[in-house]
């Protein structure tokens, strides 16, 4: 089943590459930046492609910038030094035509620019007649090159050229997408230059990489925020937004009244004439676009003060004088009642979990309610959904007190405002992945998807997604990268159904009262990151990329035909009888081995060598091979590390320490070198110049061999470039020791590797790109593994229910599995457990296929069919 699936996947995703994308390509950054900070862009990661002695033909798409269209498009590199070159002159009145160069010679193309629109470009080299074709905008040139007949391999570099001896200082401001390489009749590679990872661009055909250097993707505009507004104060003002009109409003006295107009990005200042501003610190002002009114408040009196357009004044005629108790609460309008829902907040050293209803157009008292079942906190944030109010995270602690260890938060609580009451609907007890943060003070509630968008502080701002159903972040934007390290800080987020836009503010102030507000747009309804992001695979070697891929296009199709063949032919009783002890017909299948590994290190999932007819020790489901009570990291069940005195240390690992020390754990084991230095950097540090990312390296892998040294003898090498881990006596890691028992070879070893399947899944929780290939090549060799032990006879019952558990953490509908723990429940005379097991399977099978399992429960416990 998890095969099958992996298929479906597999074809989903070669549709979904083809699809209609938005704006995409390359934006090659040229002059006026510096020379340090121009594209470029290799194909093939630098390496030459070969020509075989065949034509190779380079075609791509061409958007033409007015900054500056003079200097190269691309060059082209022969073995023997020899350059084919693409360029924008100048030529008389100023005007700009494309030029071929060879060597030094020119070949004007009798074409003037045509600039900001896409044109299309080709040009192809015959290696054996030393002739080149060029094809620019529908306008051909023949040009004869004698130095090109023979090349058998060719680099290409598109604007600045990093290749010794061979940079020209001069880079044409364009921009590229839909880059393709024809050996003869045959494509062999397509750059689409649209989903990306980071620096690299994978192509289409052959997963080759194209790599970059100051890359500026066009399609990242979707997920890129963008600021639209910055303005200093000499103390801290407080924001609101008028999402009708889009207009935001700043104030922070009672003198003046900022208004910042998203659509003409222009402000207006409003000279007030009176009346009190009764907000006494920031984050105090609000727009109710149902009353049409601009609302300073103080919660710890209960004051209100509206500002009239007409007369320019405040309302309020009572000024504020107490110290307030809620800064960074979470505040909503509730227009059921036309009320203001406060949460949390924090004052004189304490963290609070009050529910404080006020009503700002009633002289109606406050009212109080603590919420006891939420822990007291500060930055929460919060949005109200038709009569409940949801709210999530925060800063704070049990206790409420400030000097008690206070920690963030990430759960979600929904309240019933007619009732008060608050149920917990999830939390995660771990650090999210990318590092911790404190939300916006609200939340912007999509109907249509029934989710949730928030702005977060982490990695210097973004926007995530979450749902009512699972304890998840997804990234919805690239990360702002601002240090957001005041002494004061406040984010809230806004919708404008008349822009389509969300906003976001960023208030950052210091003791002084000094502060900067920023404020941030992004397209409605935004994009999922995981959308534009190519998976970092790893590409064939330039030789054999066709001939591989030919192979793997015939696998492909062998197993979907296979696998269409058998979803329709297998009829009720062949497939319930699958799942039970085979026949002597299959006894072939019955004599499996483990995985074993393939050269580049990777596990395969064809385990057809090894026995497994060694007897297991069935009485007890507790196996005594290993001893994970110190000295070990360990991977399955969850990241988990412990020092060689016995005491749980995963905690010290922050989430850059904890990436590092699984990225060399993982690479050790795919192969024994380990992991290159820039392979390293790209994937941790890839938001950082190449200086600053090698001193994070070197500065976390320092910090990372002392803590290491707590656990036992754990060396971390540097050998030829490559970093790698290795687990010295005393120490010992489950994944690398469960790889070390597959790659044996060796059915002695089956009783071991079965005590650390048991163990749990590898890394749950995780889900970042490149952990999660061999996360799914593992999770196949133990789907694999496990499926044919639970067909032995010779395995107790508690046993085998532990293996049926244990399979559906890797695979939730996983057939086998379901058949054994309904068997042997409803023989323990548990049937109506069974009957649970069985309709939860059946809803995810119908979640996961969008189709009804076939089968009933009964004949699945059949054991006659």
């Amino acid at each position: 089943m998890k095969k099958t699936q992996s298929i479906i996947f597999l074809l989903l995703m070669c549709m979904r590459s083809v699809a209609q994308l938005p704006e995409y390509g390359l934006h090659i950054q040229s002059y006026p930046l510096q020379n340090s900070e121009f594209t470029s862009m290799v194909l093939e990661d630098g390496k030459p492609i070969e020509t075989k002695g065949d034509k190779i033909t380079l075609s791509f798409n061409l958007w033409v910038r007015p900054d500056n269209v003079f200097g190269t498009v691309f060059r082209i590199i022969t073995e023997n030094n020899k350059n084919v070159d693409l360029m924008y002159s100048v030529s008389e009145n100023d005007r700009r035509f494309p030029i071929l160069v060879t060597g030094d010679a020119v070949y004007p193309i009798q074409k003037e620019v045509r600039r900001e629109t896409w044109i299309s470009a080709s040009l192809t080299l015959d290696v054996k007649e030393g002739n080149i074709t060029v094809l620019y905008d529908s306008t051909e040139i023949n040009v004869n090159y004698p130095d090109l007949k023979g090349a058998q391999k060719l680099r290409f570099a598109f604007g600045y050229c990093p290749y010794e001896g061979f940079s020209l200082a001069d880079v044409a401001s364009v921009n590229l997408k839909d880059i393709s390489i024809k050996r003869g009749l045959e494509e062999i590679r397509l750059w689409k230059m649209a989903r990306h990872n980071q620096e690299v661009c994978y192509d289409e055909i052959s997963h080759s990489p194209a790599s970059g250097k100051n890359t500026r993707w066009i399609i990242d505009q979707y997920i890129t925020w963008k600021k639209i507004h910055s303005q200093q104060f000499k103390s801290s003002p407080s924001v609101a937004f008028d999402p009708t009109v889009g207009t935001f409003y700043i104030a922070n006295n009672k003198q003046k009244l900022y208004v910042f107009h998203t659509d003409e990005r222009i402000t207006d200042t409003i000279q007030v004439k009176g009346g009190e501003f009764v907000a006494n610190y920031p984050n105090q002002l609000i727009y109710i676009p149902e009353q049409h009114q601009l609302l300073s408040y103080n919660l710890n009196e209960n004051l209100y003060s509206f500002f009239d357009p007409v007369s320019q004044s405040w309302k309020g005629a009572q000024a504020a004088v107490q110290e307030h108790d809620y800064w960074n609460n979470t505040l909503v309008y509730n227009p059921a009642n036309s009320s203001l829902i406060s949460f949390g907040g924090y004052g004189h050293y304490h963290y609070n979990n009050k529910l404080l209803i006020c009503y700002p157009y009633e002289d109606t008292p406050q009212r109080h309610l603590n919420l006891t079942n939420i822990h007291p906190r500060y930055s929460s944030s919060s949005v109200i959904v038709d009569s409940t109010l949801y709210i999530f995270g925060g800063r704070g602690c049990p206790s409420g007190r400030q000097e008690l260890s206070p920690r963030n938060y990430y759960d979600l609580y929904a309240v019933n405002l007619l009732t008060q009451q608050a149920n917990k609907l999830w939390e995660l007890t771990q650090i999210p992945d990318g590092g911790d943060f404190q939300p916006s003070e609200n939340m912007v509630y999509d109907p249509e998807k029934k989710c949730f968008y928030f702005f977060s502080t982490q990695q210097g701002g973004t926007l995530m997604k979450i749902d009512t159903q699972t304890p998840h972040f997804e990234l919805m934007s690239l990360p702002i990268g601002l240090k957001l390290e005041a002494q004061y800080m406040y984010t809230n987020i806004y919708y404008s159904p008349k822009q389509k836009k969300l906003y976001t503010v960023i208030h950052q102030a210091e003791v002084s009262g000094k502060a900067d507000i920023d404020i941030y747009e992004l397209n409605f309804p935004p994009i999922p990151i995981s959308s534009f992001k190519q998976p970092d695979v790893v590409a064939d070697n330039a030789g054999q990329n066709n001939q591989s891929s030919i192979w793997l296009y015939i696998i492909v199709g062998v197993l979907i035909i296979a696998g269409m063949g058998v979803f329709y032919y297998r009829k009720k009783k062949a497939e319930i009888n699958r799942v039970k002890t085979t026949s002597g017909n299959n006894k072939k299948a019955e004599t499996n081995s483990l995985p074993s590994e393939t050269a580049n290190g990777s596990l395969i999932n064809d385990i057809s060598e090894i026995k497994i007819e060694m007897p297991i020790h069935t009485e007890t489901t507790t196996f005594h091979n290993y001893d994970f009570s110190k000295g070990c990291v360990c991977f399955f069940g969850g990241f988990h590390v412990v020092d060689k005195e016995g005491n749980d240390i995963t905690a010290l690992f922050t989430p850059t320490l904890k990436a590092l020390l699984i990225l060399l754990v993982l690479y050790t084991g795919r192969d024994s070198k380990g992991i290159i230095g820039h392979k390293l950097i790209q994937l941790l540090w890839y938001d950082k110049t190449d200086e600053s990312a090698k001193n994070n390296r070197n500065v976390y892998m320092s910090k990372l061999r002392g803590l290491l040294e707590k656990v036992g003898d754990i060396k971390i090498l540097n050998q030829n470039g490559f970093w790698s881990i290795q687990f010295e006596e005393g120490t010992i890691c489950d994944y690398l020791e469960a790889l070390h028992l597959y790659k044996e070879n060796n059915s002695q070893n089956l009783e071991k590797l079965l005590e650390l399947l048991l163990r749990g899944m590898m890394l749950p929780n995780m889900e970042t790109d490149w952990i999660d290939t061999f996360k799914n090549d593992f999770s196949n060799s133990t789907i694999d593994l496990l499926c044919r032990l639970l067909k032995r006879e010779d395995l107790s019952e508690t046993l085998k229910l532990k293996i049926a558990d244990t399979l559906f953490q890797h695979d939730y509908i996983n057939e086998e599995a379901l058949c054994v723990k309904c068997r042997i429940l409803c023989q323990q005379g548990k049937k109506g457990l069974a009957k649970t097991v069985y309709d939860t399977f059946c809803k995810e099978y119908v979640a996961s296929l969008g189709t009804g399992y076939k089968f009933s429960l009964m004949e699945i416990i059949d054991e006659q069919n």
